[in-house]
């Protein structure tokens, strides 16, 4: 039977405000427990929030205290949807290297996307509004 309750959470702040990751992190945490995920599904939403939110404010805003980073999170039928949107130069996710190739395998950087895309069920990119918003959806398994 569907929960006809939902909720939401946003969070719009300047990219070098302290702490602003754990604050981003506390909402996904709530969220995913009034889904009801699971500890697994909880742990993977955490890893996903957690890198696209350092990835907005470090790689999209590069911590200019003049851009923000903007937070929605929607909770309802047992599914998180988490949206981040950065005010940065953007860029394109097809074309970064396959972190699983050999010649990547030691690198230090660059496998954020990818670990996001394995640990959520849908994720998607949209740079129409200037910057980078994307959009992550965790879904309770039966």
């Amino acid at each position: 039977m569907a929960n006809d309750s939902a909720k939401t959470f946003s969070l719009a702040a300047p990219s070098n405000r302290p702490n602003l990751l754990q604050e981003i992190e506390t909402l996904a945490e709530q969220s995913a427990q009034l889904a009801g995920l699971s500890e697994e599904e909880r742990d993977s939403l955490a890893i996903a929030v957690t890198e696209v939110g350092n990835n907005a404010i470090i790689h999209g805003n590069k911590r200019d205290p003049n851009k923000q980073v903007y937070l929605y999170i929607h909770v309802q039928d047992g599914e998180v949807r988490v949206v981040i949107r950065d005010e940065g130069a953007g860029f394109n996710p097809e074309a970064l290297s396959n972190p699983l190739d050999p010649e990547n395998l030691l690198r230090e950087s660059g496998r954020g996307v990818f670990i996001v895309r394995s640990l959520m069920d849908e994720v998607s990119f949209d740079f129409s509004k200037g910057g980078t918003e994307i959009t992550m959806i965790k879904r309770k398994k039966s």
